[in-house]
């Protein structure tokens, strides 16, 4: 035998460093280089034994788009597997000079013939070599300290330095998200915790988009707001010189030709615009109507009738409506359903800038609206029953049902007070729609989540990392909007909607009955008693991806956690939950439901699970299909500008047509709806992604398989798609 040759811990050996920077994201800029300094690379750093010396590292590295730069060490063999990662940038330039931060991706090191990943996905900025700061500067923290891997548990650490790294980490990034309390926003109204900045820019820069997505979305709305400049300034010339008129619709059918024209012009989605189109071929129809409570936008709302009593005292329902039988007995059937707009409550009228946008002082009447629907024995879903109150006004409650079946006659008076009340029904649907079902629930709770998370849970946490790309965009998403979208009195959803100028108002109404089991899907659907409605696609396909989901996470949860104890004594993420409870939802009863800690792995994965599919594949289902449902605006119109009927008003077409909005609003709500459903970049489904897997092929693998057979319901774009099928297009 051999002797062994002897290996000296001061032998050198190599180091591979690949380096990935830059935005995924193709933009005009697309050769743009960073070239403001140079990297810092250090291995192991604050180890006594193990620790490299500063790596210097001067490349032209990729800003504006993915690219990677290679680039090898000789390095003693005594500092071995690097287990932590210091990464800093220095620059020559006087600060005087404007310099760019990087953004990093993940820096894999190749040593030994193995791969060690470090995932970073954040900002850093250069600083000057006279320079060493140790506190965040220009919105990024002053570097980085990656542990290696799919992420560890603290109280899993064994080395000092490794623990002293994480508690830094952490501490940097606290010190740039900080609660802002939720009652220096609404007063004394719900609202969750949320990020104690007000405006876009000011945003540490790892909460900011990176500018290629920025840009696009920015080049994306200027054509819609240079049409709505050109409306407000053709108006006011058309009154200076007399010539001014309403911009009325004559029928059903020129709301058809302008989306057509519109849709053209503005070079919005054909696919889309064909949907939308068959849409407004069968708006009219009960049976379509049923079919969007159950697949359109807000379809999580439905809910079975288990007592004619409160709202529904008194109502009567014609038995030709109900197949010959009882209400009572369609009750007890498990056959009667009810969605209701309980959020308007207390919501006062809306048009408060009608004039300037239109030329006409209009009121928008916001009116509460419940609706019963029948599930019919060819397993239809239909409308029985509208009540509509003017509860503003003092009016009494009026009730609708719908004609005989059968009737031939279109023009009838019967047949189209039926249609005017659906139309009611549905300009109240879209108001809470909008405002609860979308923004309050999708984003309001998830900033919460967010703020909680980047508060408590380093970047070496996996927990963090398996939420991180879910929750990256929220939080600027919702600053802006509160800067631009919600201001009180004064915001985008005023323009269009006749609940806009009450926002907070009503989030409070919503917030007042929400609650975590809102959140899981299983719960949801068993406490609205929908479990058994056929065709129901938004159960399903929420179901269908709930067990994916859940079961990938359990997957996940189980490689960090080996049993509940971990759960217990993770002091980090037990912080997380109680700061989610405290701050985040501090002012609702019982903390909205949220625990204030969690003991086991079960709980853990549902917790996850509930904040991932609401993030994702809930804000999927709510905001990809406005542009279905919403641009043709008989089908869901965004306010209605004549007041509601009395019960012995006589309905005719032009009395509709004079109620639904004029040509502005129209596209306002076209547009609106254009923007919030178009996919973005900033807006994907992210699974299997490997920072959050110690072994990485078992559950990405696994993903694949579960998503694969989920793919015949859901598209791999838009998840929840629910497209017209199975009505008859007449």
């Amino acid at each position: 035998m051999e002797p062994i040759e002897e290996v000296s811990n001061d032998e050198e050996v190599p180091y591979t460093f690949i380096i990935k920077t830059g935005s995924n994201v193709p933009i005009k800029e697309a050769t743009k280089k960073w070239d403001d300094g140079t990297m810092i690379l250090t291995i192991n750093p604050g180890s006594s034994s193990t620790a490299s010396q500063d790596l210097r590292v001067a490349e032209n590295f990729n800003d504006k788009t993915e690219g990677a730069v290679t680039v090898d060490f000789w390095l003693p063999r005594r500092i071995g597997v690097p287990k932590l990662l210091k990464v800093d940038l220095e620059s020559d330039k006087f600060e005087l000079f404007d310099k760019d931060p990087l953004y990093v991706r993940e820096i894999t090191i190749i040593y030994d013939r193995n791969p060690y990943r470090f995932p970073i996905k954040n900002f850093i900025y250069p600083h000057h070599p006279i320079h060493n700061p140790t506190e965040p500067r220009e919105g990024c923290v002053p570097h980085f300290l990656i542990r290696e891997g799919a992420g560890t548990l603290k109280h899993h650490e064994t080395e000092d330095y490794v623990i002293k790294a994480r508690e830094e980490d952490l501490k940097n990034t606290k010190s740039m998200v900080n609660w802002k309390e939720s009652k220096d926003v609404v007063g004394d109204l719900l609202y969750p915790g949320l990020v104690d900045i007000t405006e876009y820019d000011k945003l540490p820069r790892f909460l900011q988009f990176k500018e290629a997505n920025y840009d696009m979305i920015l080049d994306f709305t200027e054509k819609g707001r240079d049409e709505v400049k050109s409306n407000v300034f053709d108006n006011l010339r058309a009154k200076l010189f007399g010539t001014y008129e309403e911009n009325r619709f004559a029928s059903f059918e020129e709301f058809e030709l302008y989306l057509r024209h519109k849709s053209t012009e503005m070079g919005w989605q054909k696919e889309s615009i064909s949907e939308a189109m068959k849409v407004a071929k069968i708006f009219h129809k009960d049976e379509e109507f049923g079919r969007q409570m159950l697949c359109g936008p807000n379809a999580q709302q439905i809910k079975k009738v288990t007592s004619l009593d409160g709202r529904w005292a008194g109502c009567a329902v014609p038995e030709y409506a109900i197949e010959g039988k009882a209400l009572q007995d369609v009750m007890e059937e498990g056959k009667l359903f009810q969605v209701t707009t309980d959020e308007l409550d207390g919501i006062p009228h809306g048009g408060s800038f009608s004039k300037k946008l239109t030329g006409t002082k209009q009121t928008w009447y916001t009116v509460l609206a419940d609706c019963l629907l029948y599930l019919r024995n060819d397993e239809k879903l239909v409308p029985v029953l509208i009540r509509l109150e003017n509860r503003n006004d003092g009016k009494p409650a009026t009730w609708w049902t719908p004609p005989e079946p059968g009737m031939a006659d279109f023009d009838h008076p019967k047949y189209l007070a039926w249609l005017y009340a659906k139309m009611w029904f549905r300009s109240a649907d879209m108001n809470c729609y909008a405002l609860c079902s979308h923004f309050a629930k999708c984003h309001a709770v998830s900033e919460a989540i967010a703020v909680a998370a980047y508060r408590n849970l380093p970047n070496a946490h996996p927990i963090f990392r398996i939420l991180q790309p879910h929750i990256l965009g929220i939080i600027p998403v919702n600053v802006n909007a509160r800067a631009v979208l919600l201001s009180p009195k004064k915001n985008f959803f005023t323009l269009f909607l006749s609940a806009g100028g009450a926002t907070i108002e009503i989030f409070n109404n919503f917030f007042k009955k929400f609650s975590y089991d809102d959140l899981v899907v299983p719960l949801d659907v068993e406490k609205r008693g929908v479990q058994d409605i056929p065709e129901y696609l938004y159960r399903d396909d929420m179901g269908s991806h709930w067990e994916i989901i859940h079961q990938y996470l359990k997957e996940l949860v189980h490689l960090s956690y080996p049993s509940d104890d971990d759960v217990i004594e993770d002091e980090e993420l037990q912080n997380f939950f109680k700061d989610v409870f405290d701050n985040g939802f501090r002012r609702f009863e019982n903390g909205a439901g949220f625990p204030r800690s969690v003991s086991t792995r079960e709980k853990l994965v549902e917790y996850l699970t509930a904040v991932v599919v609401n993030i994702s594949v809930f804000h999927t289902a709510v905001n990809f299909q406005t542009f279905t449902y919403v641009p043709f605006q008989p089908n869901m119109p965004c306010c209605m500008s004549q007041p509601p009927p009395d019960q012995d008003t006589i309905i005719t077409m032009e009395l509709i047509l004079d109620s639904l909005p004029l040509l502005e609003i129209t596209f306002y709500a076209m547009n609106a709806s254009n923007l919030l459903g178009t996919f973005s970049p900033i807006e994907r489904f992210y699974l299997g992604d490997e920072d959050v897997m110690r072994e990485p092929r078992i559950s990405h693998c696994n993903m694949r398989a579960n998503d694969t057979e989920a793919s015949d319901i859901v598209q791999a774009q838009k998840l929840f798609d629910c497209t017209v099928r199975n009505i008859n297009i007449r």
